[in-house]
């Protein structure tokens, strides 16, 4: 081990190094700040509302999140990139040595960062239990980050071992993604599922003691669960020592599973990044290729994955603020809460809409703009893919915005004509708000920011799609004012949506409109 510490620490400098762009810089450390000030007043809130068992679960519940948070985003891009195959490979090194470097370095950094967050919660334990159960607490909630990392990584080594079973690496990074997401959000839709009809009646009572109210039932439920139940009985000294032996099992089956592929995939991986990189992927002309493209774009700087990633979940935060202040009547308006769902329908709208991934797709592009003309690309297929990609961003903010508005218990038939005319919209904007930056690209910039913030073509793609969206809701709410049924309005608006998305796609998506 003591062989392996200078290759640790490269890929840990080299991975986890701060951001060239000051910018970038500054919204890094003030993301960190926000980060852990929330997670630390999300600890202090349950301390004061929950019993102390409930507050030790969630504590170790939300050390667990935030650790499969950070594995997925951090550990993930260090132990399966092959960025460094070609200096690596051509060193006198054993493969495994390579791989538990990797390993070790990427999963230093979460269980570092969650160990740190959770300092306040060793205080609080410490002032509600004795020093010995403090500590095997804190040490329990250590192991089973350090054991829900590994078991990620030893799942997703399987996947990455069948890797050449797939038929294009786009389909293994999705299945990837896909796995991921998965295993994080299953628990939670298991207690979505099981316990649907209890939260409703929780939610539908919207008070103070709602809260305590859904962290009991939460509590109630896990510790029914014989899992929950086998990892709580792990208290003694033998428990202990049989779960850190069974972290240093798949620590090492992880190893040889990544290690005995390491050389092949290496190959295969290395050249198809080498040819993202001058953009061959359109050449064949393949649809799947262009959404590659896409997706390259919008990657290859975090400043355009930040705000891909506030695109989706920007509109649900607002989602859970504006229910919040309906349910308990903040604003004590009768004629606001009758037209509640019309309200949410088109802030989900506007929220999701109006963002910068749809109106900068072609300013994003930058110095890469240029091989968009000079190789064998089509224009159509390009334009095409950029309304696709935004289009799938608000989509997912659209559909989640809706699962919470459904769990507050709004739902009903309304509410699905209206998530349906919401999507519509949403396709309809997205055709309009890139057809200005199409035309003229701000492609001369050095600082990501520039091609999205300090863009004036964000504001004139507003005046593309705004009108159009504003026009709708002018029309949905004269309809209401004139006593029409509100389900015969939002069938006639669907209707009115569905022709105007016929006629854009018909004159921008099929005739090439904005070729000409």
């Amino acid at each position: 081990m003591k062989n392996n510490i200078p290759f640790i620490k490269i890929f840990l400098t080299s991975l986890y190094a701060k951001p060239k762009q000051p910018m970038i810089q500054v919204l890094l450390v003030l993301a960190i700040i926000y980060i852990a000030i929330q997670y630390t007043v999300l600890n202090f809130m349950i301390y004061f509302i929950a019993s102390p068992e409930e507050f030790l679960f969630y504590s170790i519940l939300f050390s667990n999140a935030v650790t499969y948070i950070l594995i997925a985003y951090f550990a993930i891009s260090v132990v399966f990139s092959q960025k460094d195959f070609f200096i690596l490979a051509q060193l006198p090194i054993p493969t495994e040595r390579i791989v538990m470097s990797k390993i070790v370095s990427g999963v230093a950094f979460p269980v570092i960062a969650v160990s740190i967050l959770s300092i306040p919660t060793f205080i609080l334990l410490l002032i509600e239990f004795k020093l010995a159960i403090t500590v095997k607490s804190i040490f329990f909630i250590v192991v089973m980050n350090i054991l829900i990392t590994l078991c990620l990584l030893f799942i997703l080594s399987i996947l990455n071992h069948v890797r050449t079973a797939f038929i294009q690496p786009s389909v293994y990074l999705l299945a990837r993604m896909m796995v991921m997401l998965a295993i994080g959000t299953s628990p939670v839709i298991y207690f979505i599922v099981k316990e649907y009809r209890a939260i409703c009646i929780i939610l539908e009572d919207f008070n103070s003691s709602t809260i305590s109210d859904f962290l009991s039932l939460g509590y109630r439920f896990a510790m029914q669960q014989p899992l929950i139940e086998i990892l709580y009985s792990l208290s003694s000294m033998q428990s202990f020592l049989l779960l850190i032996a069974l972290c240093l099992l798949l620590f090492k089956a992880t190893i040889k599973m990544i290690a005995s592929k390491y050389y092949e995939h290496g190959l295969l991986v290395s050249s198809v990044e080498k040819t993202a990189k001058v953009w061959k992927w359109g050449s064949k002309g393949k649809w799947v290729n262009y959404l590659q493209r896409e997706y390259w774009i919008i990657q290859v700087e975090p400043y355009f994955k930040m705000h891909a990633i506030l695109g989706v979940i920007l509109t649900p935060i607002c989602t859970i603020i504006f229910l919040t202040i309906f349910q308990m009547n903040i604003l004590e308006a009768d004629w606001l809460a009758h037209f509640e769902s019309y309200l949410f329908a088109y802030m989900v709208l506007l929220l999701s809409c109006t963002n910068n991934i749809s109106g900068t797709p072609y300013s994003r592009e930058g110095k890469y703009y240029a091989t968009s003309i000079t190789l064998p690309f089509e224009p159509q297929k390009i334009y095409r893919a950029k309304v696709m990609i935004s289009t799938c961003i608000s989509t997912i903010a659209v559909v989640i915005s809706y699962i919470i508005y459904t769990l507050f218990g709004k739902g009903d038939i309304i509410t699905v004509v209206l998530l349906l005319i919401t999507l519509l919209l949403v396709i309809a904007y997205n055709i309009l708000s890139p057809l200005y930056d199409r035309r003229h690209p701000l492609l001369d910039w050095t600082n990501p920011s520039e091609a999205i913030k300090s863009n004036p073509t964000v504001l004139i793609s507003l005046l593309y799609g705004l009108p159009l969206l504003i026009s709708i809701a002018l029309l949905h709410f004269g309809l209401l004012t004139f006593h029409i049924s509100p389900l015969l309005t939002a069938v006639i608006i669907l209707i009115v949506v569905i022709i105007l998305i016929y006629k854009l796609l018909n004159s921008t998506i099929m005739k090439g409109y904005i070729d000409k």
